[in-house]
């Protein structure tokens, strides 16, 4: 005969019943809806209300680096460049701090799983790999518009370093992962469910065989500022590395033609010009080849990065039927609306129309497609062991036990939906020679049928040898722009 359950058990079945149904910081509440509050007010201008209240928030919780994240953006957006630089600086600190520790082993995944959470979100989030890579690109895209090219140097060099060491880091981590899995009999391509969701996700990031561990606007920006340094060769190489992986880039492709032409590549500036007939003639584009005047390079940076979604999908794991929530992207669920391009014109004359460098949306759907197995894993641990709890519930306490855990165990299992939400959907540019001199620039984003949904001007004089940098992000119908200008030392 079963035993009736104690008071005291009774009134910990309700205490977590309760907690699973509204405790944010436990990780019952998705990232997803604790950032829309922020959205909003970017939505609607309120930068300084955005940053205060992500300021509240970025000392506690499991997602304090994210909270950084976030906070670096606003006032990267703000064009506050030097606090962007601070709290990029805070994260990037706790997340070296992070690598240090964390030594990938069979030793140290069998540790995690012996110490699993409640849900994946409760665990500390250190960003997936490709944000961690941005984070450096942003802090080198901060010192540059703060006139410091030489510190903006040191930060590209960290990117491409990390770059490398973010994929050996994960192969390791899948390969450990996939060891502590075999020993436990557990086989993720034997289940179809989870096959057709990696497939729908590959089809959604297009196909491409690349992984989301290098990015083109990392190299391409990289390129600009070896450039901008003085050094040139250097900046062809990354300038290659960026075609290769954003192929029909308008920008990086005139690059490529002006600088084999500069460094006397004839074989290979004939190339590029064979490949690149269909390069858009704006006044940007015809300039391009002039050292003389000033030079424009405009970073346009669109919109919202998308939201991951959860589904709920069923498996037989050791002979029993389990509910795991797994974290996905749908095509509903992507910014579509957010890859328009920006015209920009010059006392009414257009000089052209930046061009698409990376599809952040891209990078996301394929990271998370490689981190799959790892997430898989750590869902079926964790099942297995609520299980056993709930049959211990069962012969301690009897079948109200057993019900209260296990209705416990489906409301606390919850896929973690965290990314750097504040990201842009894609990053575009438009770079070229313009005359010294007065300019009057309109910045005008407009629909596919030529119609301006938004409009700016800037008036800036420049000096022969002047670089005029130009940092655009457009917000649910905003604007917001801020302007730099180096000059020639």
């Amino acid at each position: 005969m079963n035993r009736r359950p104690g008071k005291a058990f009774l009134f910990l079945v309700v205490s977590l019943l309760t907690l699973a149904g509204g405790c944010s910081y436990l990780g019952l509440v998705p990232y997803t809806s604790l950032v829309q509050k922020k959205k909003q007010l970017l939505a609607g201008g309120n930068l300084n209300k955005a940053v205060q209240s992500l300021e509240k928030e970025a000392h506690s919780g499991s997602s304090q680096v994210l909270n950084l994240l976030e906070q670096g953006m606003v006032r990267h957006v703000q064009g506050d460049y030097q606090a962007s630089l601070e709290s990029f600086k805070q994260a990037l600190s706790k997340i070296r701090d992070y690598e240090e520790r964390a030594v990938i082993s069979a030793r140290s995944v069998a540790s995690q799983m012996l110490t699993l959470p409640l849900n994946d979100n409760a665990i500390p989030y250190y960003g997936y790999p490709f944000e961690r890579i941005l984070v450096n690109t942003y802090q080198a895209m901060n010192y540059l518009f703060l006139g410091n090219p030489e510190e903006a140097r040191v930060e590209v060099r960290q990117a491409d370093l990390r770059q490398t060491r973010e994929l050996e880091r994960h192969n390791k981590q899948i390969s450990e992962y996939q060891k502590w899995g075999g020993s436990k009999g557990i086989d993720l391509g034997s289940y179809s469910q989870v096959q057709r969701v990696q497939k729908e996700m590959h089809d959604l990031s297009g196909r491409s065989a690349l992984s989301s561990f290098q990015n083109a606007f990392t190299y391409y920006l990289s390129g600009i500022i070896y450039e901008l340094n003085g050094e040139a060769n250097d900046a062809y190489i990354d300038y290659k590395k960026a075609h290769q992986l954003s192929p029909r880039c308008a920008s990086i492709q005139a690059d490529l033609l002006r600088l084999s032409q500069k460094l006397g590549f004839r074989e290979e500036y004939a190339e590029w010009a064979s490949r690149f007939q269909d390069l858009p003639q704006g006044e940007l584009t015809r300039s391009s080849g002039s050292d003389s005047g000033a030079e424009m390079i405009l970073f346009y940076e669109a919109g919202f990065i998308s939201q991951k979604e959860q589904i709920k999908i069923t498996l037989p794991i050791h002979k029993t039927l389990f509910s795991i929530a797994l974290p996905v992207y749908t095509s509903q669920s992507l910014h579509t609306e957010d890859t328009l391009p920006v015209e920009v014109r010059d006392f009414g004359i257009s000089l052209g129309t930046t061009s698409q460098v990376v599809n952040l949306d891209t990078l996301a759907i394929k990271s998370l497609v490689e981190q799959l197995p790892i997430i898989l894993t750590r869902q079926i641990a964790r099942v297995i062991s609520k299980s056993a709890i709930s049959n211990q519930a069962q012969k301690n306490t009897g079948d109200i036990g057993f019900l209260a855990t296990s209705l416990y165990n489906v409301i606390s299992e919850n896929a973690d939906l965290r990314n750097w939400l504040l990201l842009p959907n894609n990053i575009q540019v438009l770079r070229g020679q313009v005359p010294s001199g007065n300019h009057e620039f309109e910045w005008r984003l407009q629909n596919r049928f030529g119609q301006v949904l938004i409009m700016q001007k800037t008036q800036v004089n420049l000096k022969e040898g002047d670089t005029l940098l130009v940092n655009l992000r457009s917000i649910e119908g905003r604007l917001f722009s801020n302007y730099t200008v180096l000059h020639r030392r």
